[in-house]
C-alpha cells in the first residue's frame, strides 16, 4: 500500500531556471553538487556535525558496483543479478539518466554521502516553511528527510551492519534525483516522498532476498519471487526517474498529490502497489522460515532503524539509579502505572481487538509521518477500555529492544481527580515518563536533568511553558514519539485548548516522527481543535460484539449460582444486553451487576424486559431505592469537590460532619465497607489507589444533572466544614512554644476518631486545600451569606482592622513554623504580624467573598512585618482587582518602601506576576526607578522574562544601570544567564553592546558572555559592533582575559574570540588583569586546555603571566609535538608565561 504522505503546504509561484527537456537536464543535475558541510542527524531526532563530507567529484570517479570490503561481499550473486536484470529492462533513456553504475566506493561510504545529500538539501530550505498542503492532507516535509536517513540506514542493517545492500543501480538512480535542481519546498518534497517509498520497498525486496534467496536453493516458487522482485526494482527506478521528469516539467504538486491519494492519477504509483503485492504472493509460497531472525525481519518489514548509539550517549547522562527515580518522582508524582493496571484488569480478555484492526487505526501507527488519530465515542463506550489496548499494544508493537530507542508515555484523565485534569500535571507526567530512556536504565536525557536541578533548587515544580519545552527537546531525542491521552473531554475547559494546541505544536515542531492517540467524547471545542480528518469513531456495532463477550464471561463467573438458570437464558441475557447496549459498557456494566444478584429463570426474563434504556435511567434507578441517601449525597458532594482523591480516613470523618456556622457537630461513625455498599456504584473505592472516586465521569455528570438543588451549593458547604474544622481545631489544640515540640508533636500517631486532632488526615487535607475550597467557590456562592460568615469568624468578628481571633493567629503561628520545618518560603511570613487579619486577606486574595466588611476603616499605607505595604502585598500576590481598589482608596504607586526590593512594582516583577505589574505601569509607575540593589528591567530579565519586552515598550532605558547588582546593566544580565532572545530584543531596543563601566567586574557585557561562556551571545554583540579588543576596567582587563579565567568553556570561547572575532592574544600583555583574578579549583581541566591552545598557537609574550594553573605536563606535551625549543624558556612554576 502507499502510505499517506501527511502534510501541510502552498506552492508558491516561482519561475523555473530554463526550460531544458528532462534527459537534457540530467547533465546540470550531476555538475551541481552539494559542497557545504552539513549536520548529520542519525537518528533524525538528533543533530552531530559531520567530521568528514564525501566529495562528490572523487565519489563519482570511482566505480559504485564493485564494492569492497568484508561486509558487503556477504550480498549475495543473486541480489546483484535481479538489479542488473531490472536495470536491463528499463529503456535507453532511463539508463542514460541514471549514469555511471561502475562506482567502487563503499557501503558506508554510499551510505554517508547519500545521508550527506539529505541534509543539504533539507539546509537549503531550512528557513522555509515546514508544512505544506495537498488537498485535504498536510505534509511536514522534514518529516520525509528524517524518513529518507533513516531508511538509507536500515536496509543494510538486515543481514551486513549498516553496509546499504542492492545493487549501486538503485543507489546512483536515487543519488541523481537527490541532486535534481528545485526551487521551492515543495520540489523538495517531491523528492523525499518519492525517495522514501522508493528506499521503503528496496528495504522489503532486500528483506525478501535474504530471507528465501540467499541458501541457494531453486524452485518455482523461489524463480516467481525472483521475476517479481525484477519488476519491482524496475518500477523503483522508473518511478525515481520519472519523479525527475515531473520535477523538470514543472509539475511536483501534481506528482505529490498522486503519492498522498495512494497513488491516484499516477499510473506507475498505482502499479508500484500491485507490483509490491506480486511479490509479496510468492514469497508467502517459499516456504516456513526458521530463523528467529528472519521471522523478525519478516514481522517488521517497516521498521527503519531508529538510534545511532553514539548520538544517542552524548545527549544522556548517567547517574546512579536511585538518583534517577528520585528525579523522574520529583517530576511527577502521579502513579500512571496503577491506573493503567487498573483498566487492563478490568478488561475482558479478547476484547477491544476491533480499533487494533481498524483501518484508521493500521495508518496512522504504521506510517512514517507524524499524525494525531482521535478516538471519539459517547459516554459510557468503554474509551478508556480501548485507550489500555492501545497502551499495552504499542510497546510491544514498536519493538523496543536495544537498537529501538523510541519515546512512549500516556495518561488517563480523570473527573474525579482535580490534579488529572490540569495542564500541568498532564505535562509533568508525559516528560517524566519520556525522560527515562528504553534499556537504559541508569540514563536521562542531559536537559531535562538539569531542569530537575534547577526546579528542586527553588523548592517548586515544573511550570508549563518549561514542560512544553522539555517535551520538544525529548521528541527531537527520540526518533518516534507516541503520546496517548484517554478522556481529554473530563479536563477543565482551559486545559482541554492548552492541551490541543500543546501537542498541536509538538506535532509541527519535533524533528522526530510524533504520534498522538487522543480518545474523548464528541464535544464541540475538541472538535474544533482536533478537526474530523483522523478520526476513528466507536460505532454500536464496534462494542456489540466485545459486550457480549464480556457478559459471556461475567456468566461462566457464576456459573454456580446460576445453577437453576437455563442455557437459554443466559443466552437471553447475553444478547439482551448486547442489542440494548448502544454500545455503552457501562450500561451493559451496571445491568449485569443487577442480573447477577437474581436466581431464577422467572425473576431475570422479567427484569430483561423492564431494563433502563440509558445511563442516566440506570443512574436514578440505584439512587431512588438507596435507603441511606443524607450519607450519600454527603460522600458525592465531597468527592466531587476534593482537591484529590480522599483516603477512607479523610472521607469516612468529612461525612460524618455538620455545620450550622456557629458550631461543628458529629454524627456517628460507620466504616469502609458500609460506606461502599451505600454509595454502591455510585462512589467507589479505588482498589489499586485506596482513594474514592466517581466509578465514571458519566456518574459525576448525573449528579450535577439531574439533583442541582444539593450539587449546586456543594463548594460552599463543603468550604464552610473545612474552614469550621479549622477553627475548632486551633481553639482545642494548644500551640507548644518551640519549633522541635511542634515537629515532634506532628510525627507521632494521630487520635483517627478525633477530628480536632491536628494530626488527623482530615485535619492536613484541610490546612492544604481550605483556601482553594473557598476561593473556588463560584461565584453565585460567594453572594451567599454562609461562607463570608464563617470566614469572619476564622479571621476576628470585630474586623481586619482590629484584633484577629485567637484561632487565626495560632494558624498563622503553626504555619510559619511550618514553614520553617519544611524550609520553604511562602505566603506566611507576608501575613505577620498576624494580631491583624488585613495582611492576610491581602494576601490570600479573600477581598471578594469579604465585600463592606474586608475594607472598613482601612489605612492602605499600613505594612507587615517584611516592610510591605497593602498594594505591594497584593501586588506581590497578582491580585489585580485588589490592586486597582487599593489605588482607588489612596495606595500609592510611587512609595519608596523599607524591604528587599522598595516598591510594589519590584515586588511584582520579583514575584513574576505580570498582571499586577501591567496594571502598575498603566496607573503610570516609573518603569526606570531603580530598586534597592538592581532596575526593574534587569529583575524582570532574572525573574519574569515575559515582562522584558513590556518595560521597554513603555520607555524603560535598556542601558539603564544598576548600582549594587553584579551586573552592570540589561544586556549584562541576559549576557551571564545566555539568554539569547533577550540579548537580541534589547538591542532592537537600543542596548549599548560597549557599555563599559570601571567598577563592573566583567568590564563590558561581551566580557561578561566571555567570562560566562554565553558563545552565542558573544557572537550576537560581536555581531553589533562589540569591540573585542577593547581595554576594561574590573577584575580582568579584556574580554580575551575573562574567557581565559571564565566559568564557561574556557578553550571553546578563546578559539572564538581569537579566530573568528579577531581578538588580538597581544591585550593579554598590553591590558593584563589588574590584580589576581579568583580561580576555581574545579576549573583545573578548563585552565589546562586553554594553556594548551595558547601555547601551541604561540599566542604569548614572555613578559605576560597569567595564573592559569601551571600546566607543565601542557608544556612538555607541546614541546614533544611540535619541536618548538622556545618553549622551553617559559617559566613553569605555578604560573604559565605567555
Amino acid at each position: 500500500m502507499v502510505g499517506p504522505l501527511s502534510s501541510y503546504f502552498k506552492r508558491k509561484n516561482k519561475k523555473r531556471d530554463g526550460t531544458k527537456s528532462f534527459w537534457g537536464a540530467v547533465s546540470d543535475a550531476e555538475a551541481s553538487p552539494a559542497t557545504s558541510s552539513v549536520s548529520l542527524r542519525i537518528p533524525p531526532t538528533t543533530s552531530r556535525k559531520t567530521e568528514a563530507t564525501v566529495n562528490d567529484k572523487s565519489a563519482e570517479s570511482q566505480p559504485a558496483a564493485m564494492v569492497e570490503g568484508v561486509k558487503f561481499r556477504n550480498e549475495t550473486k543473486d541480489s546483484s543479478d535481479l538489479w542488473s536484470r531490472a536495470y536491463q529492462k528499463l529503456d535507453d533513456k532511463a539508463k542514460k539518466w541514471i549514469g555511471d553504475v561502475s562506482n567502487s566506493i563503499s557501503g558506508e561510504e554510499r551510505t554517508q554521502d547519500l545521508i550527506t545529500l539529505v541534509r543539504n538539501r533539507e539546509e537549503e530550505y531550512k528557513h522555509g516553511t515546514l508544512k505544506i498542503r495537498i488537498g485535504d492532507s498536510e505534509i511536514m516535509w522534514r518529516d520525509y528527510a528524517n524518513s529518507v536517513v533513516s531508511w538509507i540506514t536500515a536496509i543494510g542493517d538486515i543481514s551486513i551492519n549498516f553496509a546499504p545492500a542492492g545493487s549501486s543501480v538503485a543507489w546512483s538512480a536515487l543519488r541523481v534525483l537527490l541532486k535534481a535542481n528545485v526551487s521551492q519546498c515543495e520540489d523538495l518534497a517531491v523528492i523525499f516522498g518519492c525517495a522514501e517509498k522508493v528506499l521503503r520497498l528496496m528495504r522489503h525486496g532486500r528483506v525478501y532476498e535474504d530471507v528465501y534467496l540467499s541458501g541457494g536453493s531453486c524452485n518455482g516458487a523461489t524463480e516467481n519471487l525472483k521475476d517479481a522482485l525484477v519488476e519491482l526494482y524496475k518500477g523503483l527506478m522508473e518511478l525515481l526517474a520519472h519523479a525527475f521528469v515531473r520535477l523538470n516539467e514543472g509539475q511536483g504538486k501534481q506528482f505529490l498529490r498522486a503519492l498522498v491519494s495512494g497513488g491516484e492519477g499516477l499510473k506507475l504509483v498505482s502499479a508500484l502497489t500491485e507490483q509490491e503485492r506480486k511479490v509479496s504472493m510468492p514469497a508467502q509460497g517459499c516456504g516456513a522460515v526458521a530463523s528467529q531472525e528472519h521471522q523478525t525481519l519478516l514481522k517488521n518489514l517497516d521498521e527503519p532503524i531508529r538510534n545511532n548509539e553514539d548520538t544517542v550517549k552524548k545527549l544522556l547522562q548517567k547517574v546512579e539509579e536511585g538518583i534517577l527515580e528520585q528525579a523522574l518522582e520529583y517530576i511527577s508524582t502521579i502513579p500512571i502505572g496503577e491506573h493503567q493496571q487498573e483498566k487492563h484488569e478490568a478488561r475482558t480478555l479478547g476484547t477491544c481487538e476491533w480499533l487494533l484492526n481498524h483501518s484508521g487505526f493500521i495508518e496512522w501507527d504504521r506510517s512514517s509521518y507524524s499524525s494525531t488519530l482521535w478516538l471519539q465515542g459517547n459516554v459510557g463506550a468503554g474509551k478508556s477500555f480501548l485507550t489500555s489496548k492501545v497502551i499495552d499494544h504499542l510497546p510491544v508493537s514498536r519493538q523496543q529492544k536495544a537498537e529501538y530507542d523510541e519515546g512512549f508515555a500516556y495518561f488517563y484523565c480523570s473527573r474525579s481527580d482535580p490534579v488529572r485534569r490540569q495542564t500541568k500535571y498532564i505535562l509533568r507526567s508525559y516528560v517524566s515518563q519520556l525522560a527515562r530512556v528504553p534499556n537504559r536504565p541508569a540514563m536521562i536525557e542531559k536537559n531535562i536533568y538539569a531542569l530537575y536541578l534547577k526546579a528542586k533548587e527553588e523548592k517548586r515544580g515544573l511550570s508549563t511553558i518549561e514542560c512544553e519545552t522539555a517535551l520538544i527537546e525529548l521528541i527531537n531525542f527520540y526518533s518516534r514519539t507516541t503520546l496517548v491521552l484517554d478522556a481529554l473531554d473530563e479536563c477543565y475547559m482551559d486545559t482541554r485548548e492548552a492541551l490541543t494546541r500543546i501537542l498541536h505544536n509538538l506535532v509541527d515542531k519535533g524533528k522526530g516522527t510524533v504520534k498522538i492517540f487522543i480518545a474523548s467524547r464528541k464535544e464541540a471545542d475538541i472538535e474544533e481543535h482536533l478537526g474530523l480528518k483522523n478520526l476513528v469513531e466507536i460505532s454500536t456495532a464496534d462494542n456489540k460484539e466485545d459486550i457480549e463477550k464480556y457478559i459471556e464471561e461475567e456468566i461462566a463467573k457464576v456459573s454456580g449460582i446460576w445453577r437453576s438458570v437455563s442455557e437459554e437464558v443466559k443466552e437471553q441475557v447475553k444478547k439482551t444486553i448486547g442489542e440494548n447496549s448502544d454500545g455503552m459498557f457501562r450500561w451493559a456494566y451496571l445491568q449485569w451487576e443487577e442480573l447477577k444478584k437474581m436466581r431464577t429463570n422467572q425473576r431475570i426474563r422479567e427484569r430483561l424486559g423492564k431494563l433502563p434504556t440509558s445511563l442516566t435511567e440506570a443512574y436514578e434507578e440505584i439512587y431512588s431505592r438507596n435507603e441511606e441517601k443524607a450519607i450519600l449525597e454527603r460522600a458525592v458532594k465531597w468527592v466531587l469537590c476534593a482537591r484529590r482523591p480522599l483516603t477512607s480516613d479523610e472521607l469516612l470523618m468529612a461525612i460524618r460532619l455538620e455545620s450550622n456556622l456557629e458550631s461543628l457537630t458529629v454524627s456517628d461513625p460507620i466504616d469502609e465497607s458500609t460506606l461502599e455498599s451505600i454509595c454502591s456504584h455510585l462512589v467507589v473505592l479505588d482498589s489499586q489507589l485506596a482513594v474514592w472516586k466517581f466509578p465514571h465521569a458519566s456518574v459525576a455528570e448525573y449528579f450535577e444533572n439531574q439533583h442541582k438543588s444539593w450539587i449546586d451549593t456543594a463548594p460552599e458547604d463543603v468550604a464552610i466544614l473545612l474552614v469550621s474544622c479549622l477553627i475548632n481545631c486551633y481553639s482545642d489544640w494548644t500551640l507548644p512554644e518551640s519549633s522541635d515540640e511542634i515537629a515532634h508533636f506532628l510525627k507521632t500517631a494521630a487520635d483517627l476518631g478525633n477530628y480536632l486532632d491536628p494530626r488527623h488526615p482530615l485535619q492536613k487535607y484541610t490546612r492544604k486545600y481550605w483556601l482553594q475550597h473557598v476561593k473556588n467557590t463560584p461565584e453565585q456562592c460567594q453572594e451567599v451569606t454562609g461562607l463570608s460568615e464563617i470566614l469572619k469568624r476564622f479571621l476576628g468578628a470585630e474586623g481586619p482592622q482590629q484584633s484577629s481571633s485567637q484561632q487565626y493567629q495560632v494558624w498563622c503561628r503553626h504555619m510559619e513554623i511550618r514553614n520553617e520545618l519544611d524550609g520553604i518560603r511562602y505566603f506566611y511570613n507576608d501575613i505577620m504580624p498576624s494580631e491583624k487579619s488585613i495582611f492576610g486577606i491581602c494576601v490570600l486574595g479573600l477581598d471578594k467573598l469579604l465585600k463592606g466588611w474586608w475594607d472598613k476603616y482601612i489605612d492602605v499605607s499600613q505594612v507587615n512585618s517584611r516592610g510591605l505595604d497593602l498594594l505591594a502585598i497584593a501586588a506581590k500576590y497578582d491580585h489585580d482587582e485588589l490592586c486597582s481598589e487599593l489605588i482607588s482608596r489612596g495606595g500609592d504607586i510611587h512609595k519608596e518602601l523599607d524591604s528587599y526590593h522598595g516598591s510594589a512594582f519590584m515586588e511584582a516583577i520579583a514575584a513574576s506576576k505580570v498582571k499586577a505589574a501591567m496594571l502598575l505601569l498603566g496607573k503610570g509607575v516609573n518603569p526606570n526607578q531603580v530598586g534597592r540593589y538592581t532596575s526593574p528591567l534587569c529583575l524582570a530579565i532574572s525573574t519574569a522574562v515575559d515582562l522584558v519586552e513590556l518595560l521597554l515598550k513603555t520607555g524603560t532605558d535598556p542601558n539603564i544601570t544598576c548600582p549594587n547588582c553584579p551586573f552592570l546593566c540589561g544586556l549584562d544580565t541576559v549576557a551571564y544567564r545566555n539568554k539569547t532572545s533577550l540579548a537580541e530584543l534589547l538591542i532592537k531596543y537600543g542596548a549599548n553592546v560597549n557599555l563599559v563601566d570601571e567598577d563592573n567586574i566583567f568590564g563590558s557585557p561581551l566580557g561578561t558572555a566571555a567570562y560566562g561562556g554565553s558563545l552565542r551571545c558573544a557572537k550576537l554583540f560581536v555581531e553589533n559592533g562589540a569591540n573585542v579588543n577593547a581595554h576594561l576596567g574590573g577584575d580582568y582587563g579584556s574580554v580575551l582575559a575573562a574567557a581565559i579565567f571564565g566559568c564557561g568553556e574556557n578553550a571553546k570561547m578563546a578559539k572564538y574570540l581569537i579566530e573568528e572575532a579577531g581578538a588580538d592574544p597581544t591585550i593579554l600583555s598590553l591590558s593584563p588583569p589588574p590584580g589576581s583574578p579568583w580561580i576555581s579549583d574545579s576549573r583545573h581541566t578548563e585552565r589546562q586546555e586553554v594553556a594548551k591552545y595558547l601555547i601551541e598557537g604561540a599566542m604569548f609574550k614572555r613578559s605576560s603571566c597569567l595564573t592559569l594553573a601551571s600546566p607543565r605536563k601542557i608544556s612538555r606535551e607541546c614541546q614533544s609535538n611540535r619541536g618548538v625549543g622556545g618553549l622551553g624558556n617559559i617559566i613553569l612554576s605555578d604560573r604559565v608565561h605567555l
